[in-house]
């Protein structure tokens, strides 16, 4: 490696994990009451950014295979919109798969989990290792192809959309691993809901890629717009709830 992919690489780094933990940290500073191990958050984190994101792309990998099988694409529907096979993957498999791999590991370190709402922190954790390895591939593309500003731009955008998404949306799955730990209930319904969470902000966040022809071109900035004032409602939310004594 040169001295400017070593830069560029230092750079990514810096601008994919550094929100995701200072999140983290907001996060758990606006706790009340006994708040969890630095260690154990850590550990959940480097768990969503390492072994969630290797379930999560050979499930994917799997599912792409099966997908855009000719099987599939033979079926007269997908002749017709082969666009449809891409909407299919984006706002039904990605959120399932991305959604389950989060939550097998928040499972995973449930024995640090003595709450109901250590599961909201716990799985924002899990979320947040995520979407900072997430971040890392996307805007290592945009550095390394198109830019210094496409990189900028996109860092700034997926840090208060996407990081924030998988924050909020695996805390509801880690809640729901909280309560069938303390309560005995079932978990994947919490999953369900995150699984929705992720799927409705795919949706808005890639109108322009499906609806632009129907709507328009300013269809893309829209759909932007919609998906991160839900995911940030689902954020403050999420922030509200942990800063509570119970959740």
């Amino acid at each position: 490696m040169n001295a400017d992919q070593v830069t560029g690489t230092l750079l990514l780094l810096i601008a994919a994990f550094v929100p995701s933990l200072a999140v983290l940290f907001w996060l758990r500073w606006g706790e009340r009451g006994k708040k969890e191990r630095w260690d154990d958050l850590i550990m959940t984190f480097i768990g969503g950014a390492v072994i969630a994101v290797i379930i999560a792309t050979i499930l994917e990998l799997i599912a792409a295979e099966l997908l855009y099988s000719p099987v599939v694409r033979e079926y007269q529907l997908f002749v017709r919109e082969p666009t449809i096979l891409t909407f299919l993957a984006i706002i039904v498999v990605a959120p399932f798969i991305e959604e389950f791999a989060k939550v097998m590991v928040v499972r995973n370190f449930s024995r640090y989990i003595w709450r109901p709402r250590n599961g909201l922190i716990f799985g924002a954790a899990c979320g947040l290792g995520f979407a900072a390895t997430e971040n890392f591939l996307y805007e290592g593309t945009a550095l390394f192809e198109e830019g210094l500003v496409a990189f900028l731009v996109l860092a700034f955008v997926r840090s208060i959309s996407s990081s924030l998404m998988h924050a909020a949306s695996t805390s509801v799955s880690g809640y729901g691993v909280a309560r069938a730990k303390s309560y005995g209930v079932h978990w994947w319904p919490f999953y369900l809901i995150a699984v929705l969470m992720h799927a409705f902000f795919n949706l808005f966040a890639s109108m322009g890629e499906f609806f632009s022809g129907e709507l328009g071109a300013a269809t893309s900035v829209y759909g932007l717009v919609i998906s991160v004032a839900l995911v940030v409602v689902a954020f403050l939310y999420l922030r509200w709830r942990i800063s509570g004594y119970n959740a």
